[in-house]
């Protein structure tokens, strides 16, 4: 991913897809632990006095935890770029020019993120957990999932709270590298940032 600085372009490293899954799995863990719990006791006051049904309980129970995820989503990612996961694993969510996102931009990657979760899980039940695996399987090292799409964010390593260039190449003494505009594409489309399409259409308006 590209950031434009003053100077000079900075490049920072992405997160691959397997880092991320697995500071997603981490933010379920505290989820079910701590925002489960925080999200039946209000649910739970509510309902003591009132007759309601254990189907329409179980809704209200899945609903407020719905709502405490999307939540916990939203704001970490817009008061620390980061959730427990995430900041534990050494990532961030920015923007383009490696900002933090805005209110509007963190609760809809929140929102698509979990309504892509609920699309892929019930494949994988329909499936018998086979589709799940395949999806895994078949994930590139540096994947932009459809709720980074949507809110038109990176995710990228951080270290002790900066973010993590990436390694440039080794010069030989004496030689100058020119960065070309095909190389730039390349480099592009190898980090998911544009499409294989947009590609071959820039390839095309620059005559390469």
């Amino acid at each position: 991913m590209k950031a434009p600085a003053s100077a000079q372009t900075i490049e920072y490293e992405q997160a691959t897809s397997y880092r991320r899954l697995a500071a997603r799995f981490i933010d379920l863990i505290f989820a079910w632990l701590v925002l489960f719990t925080l999200a039946m006791v209000p649910l739970s006051i509510a309902t003591a006095e009132s007759s309601i049904s254990d189907e329409a309980f179980g809704g209200l129970t899945v609903a407020s935890w719905a709502v405490a995820v999307i939540a916990y989503d939203t704001l970490m990612h817009r008061l620390f770029g980061r959730t427990i996961g995430k900041a534990l694993l050494g990532m961030r969510v920015v923007d383009v020019r490696g900002n933090k996102l805005g209110w509007g931009r963190c609760l809809l990657r929140a929102v698509v993120l979990y309504v892509t979760v609920i699309a892929v899980a019930f494949g994988i039940a329909i499936t018998a957990s086979i589709l799940g695996w395949i999806i895994l399987r078949a994930l590139p090292q540096y994947a932009r999932f459809p709720h980074d799409q949507a809110a038109r964010s990176f995710v990228v390593r951080a270290v002790k709270g900066k973010l993590k260039r990436v390694a440039e190449a080794p010069v030989a003494p004496g030689v100058q590298q020119k960065p070309t505009p095909l190389a730039d594409l390349e480099k592009l489309r190898a980090q998911g940032i544009i499409s294989a399409g947009e590609y071959e259409r820039k390839k095309r308006e620059l005559g390469l």
